[in-house]
């Protein structure tokens, strides 16, 4: 949750549920560090 908040996000909130969403559903039982910055870099 730290680095999400760290981000610099442009989008809209209904991006960001798509990559939380996303990261849910293609991420093993843990979102890593690196899930997150893979999945929030595609929109940024």
């Amino acid at each position: 949750m730290k680095e999400l908040k760290s981000i610099q996000w442009t989008g809209n909130v209904r991006q960001l549920r798509n990559v939380i969403e996303r990261m849910v559903i293609l991420s093993n039982e843990q979102i890593t560090l690196e899930d997150i910055r893979s999945y929030a870099q595609e929109i940024l």
